[in-house]
């Protein structure tokens, strides 16, 4: 007799690493506008690999965490 298979689904996961266009979409933001704020030192932290800029879910969680207004 085999052993039960675990058949629930699974949740899916999220990249590591991600384009502009993933990234923007994670914050709710226009590529046009993340480029723009890339580009003003005002966005997330990202990283350039090669000639292409790549956001860590991390840095990403972590610059939501940094715009919460407190009141």
């Amino acid at each position: 007799m085999s052993a039960p298979q675990n058949t629930a689904p699974q949740a899916p996961t999220m990249p590591l690493v991600m384009n502009d266009v993933d990234a923007a979409a994670c914050l709710g933001l226009s590529v046009h506008t993340l480029r723009k704020m890339r580009s003003a030192g005002t966005g997330p932290s990202y990283l350039r690999m090669n000639r292409s800029c790549r956001y860590r879910l991390a840095d990403l969680h972590a610059y939501i965490e940094k715009s919460a207004v407190a009141r």
